[in-house]
């Protein structure tokens, strides 16, 4: 690989910095927060691990994205941390409900522990994958390019947030970027097998993370398709067999990948590939699982124009990225129409274009997808953008360094550099531990807020109680998000009991509480929390937690709630 790869000794060094760059903020106080996604796949990745372990392979499907990389992971950590969970005879826990938490606290283990083994895993695994995107890209277009493209993406704000969290979308994004990376510098500098088949498993790879990567397809396909109409040789029959071939060989690797990785795949495949896929299609174009619309009526899919939808991903990105990322988009357009020589290669070129139409697809998905809302689903967007962003100011560099002669000195690319890397650090580090709540000075609000933030403050506050372990929390979706830190009993108020208006449950079971805990950030995309909220406009809380100038949490002593709030909760 390393032959392949032509790593030099300049090359292991800018490797090595990368990991200075990347690693400490993905390591640094890790488990200060869990997003409101983790406690699913947390308990998903142990019945995984389970199921592995006692050869049950068809109960490894949990959920359409699949997630199964993910599950490696903290399957991974869970051997190390809590081997005998094996051999305990508990079976397999509901994702939705708190036992898996409990079981874990009676057997002398905290899921919290689990959380952070799992994350110093995934940033190992990131860390892997910055590298290797930088050593393919510097075959193309130079190892100082390369290395500032790669840290804009690795550190910008909203990718950085996301990667320090147990979710999907920045190893997918990464695996997606590797595999494009891989048979761009395959069909457009050298054609070795060996890049062919190392972007296909990457492929591979970010199809068992999550399944909307299929859209890398698309990309790959236009690449094959321009690649018939070369000059060249060769007859129009034969480039066609030849992209036959390519891509033969590129989707076999993918799905020997796919096969091997996952233990359901083994025993049961046609229905892993109906559940996956499935579902997911059912979730685009209808709204829902399958479980829920009943059947896939293909009749019935009509991609509508919803410009709204675009509209709002257009916003999160916009909201999300920061003024380098803007800078150096634009300077890589303009160096698209310079023919100068010293400019960027012409196939780097190519690649700005090819990584425009990726990140574009995945807006246009989720724009058009019914049902989908959330920023982080565009992640491959806001990291093809930033690598596009780092090709542009490697571009722009150029063109001072042959203009400006104060530029041409040694030093001064040096000290481009390190500006440009500390400005995208300095944009996101006002807003550590939350990289991912960063939004632009014009912006209302962060493209992603109201994840589980703020959560963990608000268990410290309580742990600080007087016999705090044995005092009672109802906590709107505080499962995970705050029962992890919290030495007490968590009872979690479901968001459904808002939907079905079960109100005389939450009376009584706020009553039995100590504490009573809101999430008001959530306030205006969740309208029904106004049910409860609204009640309690005239109670003031016992402590209120504010990140960035915003009220993420309310903590009410529940002795001091007036019984007129009950009687009013329940005649709504």
């Amino acid at each position: 690989m390393i032959k392949f790869l032509d790593i030099t000794r300049s090359k292991l060094w800018l490797a090595l910095l990368l990991l200075v760059l990347t690693l400490p903020s993905r390591l640094i106080n890790i488990d200060r927060a869990v997003n409101i996604d983790e406690p699913w796949w947390v308990i998903s990745s142990s019945n995984f691990y389970y199921a592995v372990a006692h050869r049950e392979f068809e109960n490894t499907y949990f959920e359409y994205h699949p997630g199964v990389t993910n599950m490696w992971i903290i399957s991974t950590a869970m051997h190390f941390y809590f081997p005998e969970y094996r051999g305990l005879g508990q079976g397999f826990f509901d994702q939705r409900k708190p036992f898996f938490e409990e079981f874990l606290r009676e057997n002398g283990k905290e899921t919290l522990d689990l959380v952070r083994y799992s994350r110093y895993i995934q940033a190992g695994v990131l860390a892997i994958l910055a590298i290797i995107a930088f050593l393919l890209l510097s075959l193309l277009v130079g190892e100082n390019i390369a290395f500032i493209s790669v840290a804009l993406a690795g550190i910008s704000p909203f990718f950085l947030g996301h990667s320090r969290l147990l979710n999907m979308e920045s190893m997918g994004a990464m695996f997606v970027l590797v595999s494009l990376l891989g048979i761009h510098h395959y069909l457009h500098k050298d054609r070795k097998l060996f890049y062919l088949i190392l972007s296909g498993i990457f492929f591979g790879l970010a199809q068992l993370t999550k399944s909307t990567s299929v859209a890398l397809l698309g990309v790959v396909g236009l690449m094959l398709l321009f690649g018939l109409f070369k000059r060249d040789e060769k007859t129009f029959a034969s480039r066609f067999m030849d992209a036959v071939r390519i891509f033969a060989i590129w989707f076999g690797a993918a799905a020997v990948t796919y096969f091997v990785l996952w233990p359901g795949m083994w025993v049961d495949p046609g229905r892993m590939l109906g559940e996956v896929y499935g579902n997911a299609f059912s979730y685009a174009f209808q709204g829902a699982r399958l479980d829920v619309t009943e059947e896939l009526d293909p009749a019935a899919f009509s991609v509508v124009k919803r410009w709204d939808g675009i509209l709002l991903y257009l916003r999160y990105w916009a909201s999300g990225t920061t003024f380098i990322t803007w800078l150096g988009m634009i300077f890589a357009a303009v160096s698209l129409f310079k023919t100068d020589k010293g400019q960027i290669p012409e196939k780097a070129r190519s690649l700005i274009g090819y990584l425009a139409l990726l990140g574009t697809l995945f807006i246009l998905m989720f724009g058009i997808a019914q049902g989908r809302n959330h920023a982080h689903y565009i992640m491959n967007s806001f990291v093809a953008f930033d690598m596009i962003a780092g090709v542009g100011w490697g571009a722009a560099l150029l063109w001072m360094q042959r203009h400006w002669k104060w530029m041409a000195n040694s030093y001064t690319p040096v000290l481009a550099w390190v500006v440009l890397v500390l400005g995208q650090i300095g944009f996101g580090l006002p807003y550590a531990p939350y990289y991912f709540t960063y939004k632009q000075p014009f912006a209302a609000v962060p493209a992603t807020y109201g994840y589980g933030e703020g959560y963990s403050e608000a268990a410290d506050y309580l742990a600080q109680k007087p016999d705090a372990s044995e005092l009672r929390a109802y906590v709107y979706t505080g499962m995970g998000t705050f029962s992890y830190f919290f030495p007490g009993e968590t009872l979690v108020f479901k968001r459904v009991h808002l939907f079905d208006e079960s109100f005389e449950q939450i009376a009584e079971e706020t009553r039995s509480s100590d504490y009573l805990v809101l999430y008001p950030i959530v306030r205006e995309r969740q309208p029904e929390t106004e049910k409860i909220l609204g009640v309690l406009e005239d109670v003031i809380p016992e402590k209120t937690i504010v990140i960035d100038g915003l009220e993420y949490v309310y903590i009410y002593h529940v002795p001091d709630i007036p019984e007129s709030v009950y009687e009013e909760l329940v005649r709504q």
